[in-house]
């Protein structure tokens, strides 16, 4: 196996995780699920038996090709809204067949530079989906992806990527078949000031490696979740424990212990004024990216109080700030650079996010249902865009915002396929 090589420019971001071609087919009835033990509705990786679906598929059925992973699925709308290509290298392992020229293909002509491990005796990561009206079955055959050791990593051929970068990801699939791998990684970046990024992508890895999540969470600087997946890793990883063994406020477990009791409801989320202010009785939110009625970002520099603001800025009344008001905003310069963070997303519920022990939410706007195609992907779309507008210096809120703003667009989308208009976000600073 060898380690493919690209010219590329200084990379902001490298990610790891498991490369898959996505395959997506529509089908009509249930003969395949049945016919191959399927559920219509779920997702489940493939025994040696259900192989054989993917051959009959990709013969007899008009299929669609997408680049998969979460990872990858998050280079590649990096790419998109940082609207430059060549900025992210992708790692991961993938076969020498033509699923892996396909993939090739795809992360190429999204802008991000591959470095792909290529397996000889495995083949490519695939994942299909079949679609049965609003239902979705996927079904994974991981293959090469499963493969990623260190000395693949740690040569004098890769190092000078991972010494140019200022943010290192993984996912959490990842630890799943690698995870001394990601432990070194993850060591590497602490010990070169790199910003260590890691997403938890889902139950089931809090659910089956929670030792592995226990020795690799208090090198984390960022860490991006949906709020279910929190609550599975408070059941099987004891973070109460870590929390008395890391004090010292350098790491992030105090952060993640405080976002688990905030949504077992034992601690209050601090309310503050940001950057509201009061001005002829009228709350206006002075963020760069702010909420229209149609419920798009919009650029402006304040918005008059409606249910919405008034939500945020709950207790400010009469020009006078409430107990629950913090007139300062620690969080309205880029500071987080330096801190620690916890994200947790909730579909259309407010962001709850967590840094430096003080739990905030932010809001997201509403979009409406009949705009809604996919759900596929839309939460690496929001690491993506995360971590696009942090690359670029914006503030903590802003790169809040542009992660939500960047979800939303590839919720309108078939997949997790990059729109064919340029993301307009950070254009509009």
């Amino acid at each position: 196996m060898s380690l493919q090589s690209d010219e590329r420019k200084r990379p902001l971001l490298v990610s790891f995780g498991n490369p898959l071609l996505d395959i997506t087919a529509v089908v009509k009835d249930r003969s395949l699920h049945d016919k191959f033990q399927l559920p219509v509705d779920g997702q489940l990786e493939v025994n040696e038996k259900q192989r054989a679906l993917f051959n009959l598929v990709t013969k007899e059925y008009p299929v669609e090709y997408t680049a998969g992973g979460c990872a990858l699925n998050s280079s590649r709308v990096f790419c998109w809204v940082l609207g430059e290509p060549e900025r992210v290298v992708f790692v991961g392992g993938i076969g020498k067949d033509d699923e892996a020229q396909k993939l090739k293909a795809i992360t190429q002509s999204s802008g991000v530079v591959n470095r792909f491990v290529e397996v000889d005796d495995q083949p490519t990561g695939t994942c299909l989906a079949l679609v049965l009206g609003a239902c979705r079955c996927l079904c994974a055959d991981i293959g090469a992806a499963n493969v990623c050791e260190p000395e693949h990593i740690f040569t004098s051929q890769f190092l000078p990527v991972l010494e140019e970068t200022d943010f290192i990801y993984v996912e959490g699939y990842f630890i799943t078949h690698s995870f001394n791998t990601a432990l070194q990684i993850a060591k590497y970046a602490k010990q070169h000031d790199k910003k260590f990024v890691f997403n938890l992508c889902g139950s089931y890895v809090c659910e089956n490696h929670p030792n592995e999540l226990a020795e690799l969470l208090p090198f984390v600087d960022i860490l991006f979740g949906y709020a279910e997946e929190y609550k599975t890793l408070d059941r099987f990883v004891d973070v109460e424990k870590l929390t008395l063994q890391h004090t010292s406020g350098q790491d992030i477990i105090p952060d993640l212990w405080k976002a688990l009791r905030v949504l077992k409801g034992e601690e209050k989320i601090k309310r503050d004024k940001k950057s509201c202010s009061i001005d002829d009785g009228n709350i206006l939110m002075n963020r760069t990216h702010q909420i229209s009625h149609d419920g798009q970002f919009s650029h402006c520099n304040g918005v008059s109080s409606n249910g919405i603001i008034e939500e945020l800025c709950n207790g400010i009344s009469n020009g006078k700030d409430s107990e629950c008001c913090d007139t300062t905003n620690e969080f309205s310069e880029n500071k987080i650079l330096q801190k620690k963070l916890v994200v947790v997303t909730n579909g259309p519920k407010p962001l709850l996010y967590i840094s430096n022990n003080i739990a905030r939410e932010q809001l997201v706007p509403p979009i409406s249902p009949k705009k809604i195609i996919d759900t596929t992907g839309a939460g690496d779309s929001f690491v993506g865009g995360f971590l696009a507008a942090m690359s670029r210096g914006l503030p903590l809120e802003q790169c809040l915002d542009c992660g939500t703003w960047t979800a939303q667009q590839l919720l309108q989308q078939k997949g997790c396929t990059l729109p064919s208009y340029p993301a307009t976000f950070l254009g509009e600073d």
